[in-house]
């Protein structure tokens, strides 16, 4: 099993919105939540998309 390198930039941007959603709930923000959740989906799947086409 072949594992990537840690992109720092990725993991980083990952780890502020996960904060970000967590704090969202934590203080009943239901409206931003429901944003923060779905932006970060949408980029885990781009990042992981592009991250296929590269390897090709």
């Amino acid at each position: 099993m072949k594992f990537d390198a840690i992109n720092v930039q990725e993991l980083t941007v990952i780890v502020i919105c996960g904060v970000g959603l967590v704090s969202a709930i934590c203080f009943g923000r239901n409206d931003l939540a429901m944003a923060i959740g779905s932006g970060l989906v949408g980029y885990l799947g781009g990042a992981k998309s592009s991250a296929k086409t590269e390897d090709k």
